[in-house]
């Protein structure tokens, strides 16, 4: 906005002077080959273009007179494309050129990535960029499946150019406009290969079978390509970088970036090469910010598994306080050095603890939920609303009195275990659960304690259900019916329940 309202002030000016604060003459524009030029702000000029560069044009106005020269951001955005086409300044693709190729598996694992071009009896052959590889058939796990490969890892350059003409050969071969489109066609195939000689040869080739033929942009796309062919290797350097940005092979990226200054200090690429190293930036962190979280998530998992099966519940409890995060962060912080060799533990936790969103997991404490003790088992465990009416029917009734026992006989549990001071029973001792609890459950208790407690991860909600072993009660009914011996005791009787030790509901942790 604060750019629009700059723009408009210059072009309400009787005679508008260069946006960049400098004045420009021009003599007036005939009016028969004024144009009009749409701007970014939704207002318009009439009148010529008089010159023009890779950051701006300079238009001489037809209502004064006067010049202005404009940021090609100004302009409204097709119209800039347009312009940019015509003139020339629209950069070839650097996406990659990707191809079929097929992928095959091996006895021992190993995956390799070619173009299948012989068979014999025992072996196929594999072709890449670099060379042939001869595999033997007993070598191989299974059919081949085919994948999307860089065109690079397949083919060289000069490989790729000539499938090209190969396929344009018929249109290349005749005269005229259908001739012209076919070279400039494969012109531009050439440019996306960033083989500047070759494009020049056919837009060359182009201009001299249809001189009419893209007749407003041709001669500036041919000056262009001249320009970069001029500057071959130093095209070649900066497009190695992209393809190792694409491959995300970021150490050999940053490695010829680093280069490209030393080796060409002079270069007329320096924006080109700034752009790439930006790009390249860019992608990096973005693969970081990805990565980060994946591979938190595998290590958290890892030595959850590992310390579930093979500490006892003290080693745990001790191992989750800090020790675990601090193995975790090692970890994750060896797996960041693949993309970025330089960086920094802190850097690795910033990283992760900028996250936004991901999917959600979630872990259990399971049937060792009283091993964290009532307070904490039960914490953010909304309680049932009280009930303000009396029952009206008598099966209600018995519920109420039923859940009025079980409460009072849990409070007399509690005052009796503060009276004993700790004199648990075998059944309630945490290192005989836990040694005898399979391992699985103490692989998600371990995460779950992990998630609500190291503050590492994002805890988005507690979750509750009643233990199935008592129905939510804390406590079992049992009903004694008396036998032969005398005074044997009959009627029903509240026991704790053996599997919730009366905490009554299993806690689970949603996270990321």
């Amino acid at each position: 906005m604060k750019h629009l309202i700059l723009l408009s002030i210059l072009l309400a000016s009787p005679v508008a002077g260069s946006i960049t604060g400098q004045e420009e003459a021009a003599s007036p524009a005939p009016a028969e080959d004024a144009i009009m030029l749409r701007l970014r702000d939704g207002g318009i000029l009439w009148g010529s273009i008089v010159g023009h560069d890779e950051e701006s044009i300079t238009f001489h106005r037809l209502d004064n007179g006067g010049t202005v020269k404009l940021r090609w951001p100004f302009l409204d955005p097709r119209e800039e494309e347009g312009l940019r086409l015509r003139f020339g300044y629209v950069e070839s693709g650097v996406e990659e050129l990707m191809v079929d190729a097929d992928r095959l598996t091996l006895v021992d694992g190993t995956e390799l990535v070619g173009l299948i071009t012989e068979r014999t009896a025992d072996k196929l052959w594999l072709k890449t960029a670099e060379q042939r590889i001869p595999i033997p058939l007993a070598r191989i796990a299974g059919p081949a499946t085919i994948v999307q490969v860089p065109a690079f890892d397949i083919y060289t350059r000069d490989e790729l150019y000539q499938k090209k003409i190969t396929e344009m050969q018929s249109a290349l071969m005749i005269e005229g406009p259908e001739a012209a489109s076919a070279h400039f066609e494969v012109a531009q195939y050439a440019e996306a290969l960033f083989d500047y000689e070759h494009a020049v040869e056919h837009y060359e080739a182009c201009v001299r079978l249809d001189p009419e033929y893209q007749a407003e942009s041709i001669d500036a796309i041919l000056a262009r390509a001249i320009e970069k062919r001029a500057l071959q290797e130093q095209v070649d350097h900066i497009r190695q970088i992209d393809i190792w940005r694409a491959r995300r092979h970021y150490d050999k990226a940053e490695e010829a970036i680093a280069s490209f200054p030393t080796s060409y200090p002079d270069s007329p690429l320096m924006d080109d090469w700034n752009k790439m190293r930006d790009r390249v930036a860019k992608q990096q962190e973005r693969d970081l910010r990805e990565k980060v979280v994946r591979s938190w998530h595998h290590w958290t998992r890892r030595f959850a598994q590992t310390a579930a099966r093979k500490m006892s519940y003290e080693e745990v409890m001790g191992y989750l306080d800090g020790g675990m995060s601090e193995d975790i962060l090692t970890k994750v912080h060896e797996d960041m050095t693949e993309i970025a060799p330089d960086i920094q533990t802190d850097e690795v936790k910033r990283l992760f603890q900028e996250r936004e969103g991901g999917k959600f997991r979630q872990a259990s404490y399971g049937n060792g939920t009283w091993l964290l003790g009532e307070t904490a088992a039960r914490a953010q465990l909304e309680e049932p609303e009280k009930e303000t009416d009396e029952p009206k029917d008598s099966a209600a009734a018995a519920r109420k009195k039923l859940d009025d026992k079980i409460k009072r006989y849990l409070k007399n549990q509690e005052l009796a275990k503060k009276a004993k001071a700790g004199a648990a029973t075998d059944e309630e001792d945490p290192g005989a659960f836990w040694e005898g609890w399979p391992s699985s459950n103490r692989v998600y208790w371990v995460l779950a304690y992990y998630a609500e407690n190291s503050g590492d991860l994002q805890v988005n909600k507690i979750r509750f259900r009643s233990c199935r072993e008592c129905g939510g009660k804390g406590v079992r009914q049992v009903i004694f019916t008396g036998g032969a011996v005398s005074g044997a005791k009959t009627g029903e009787v509240l026991v704790p329940c053996p599997t919730c030790k009366t905490i009554a509901v299993v806690r689970m942790v949603r996270y990321r």
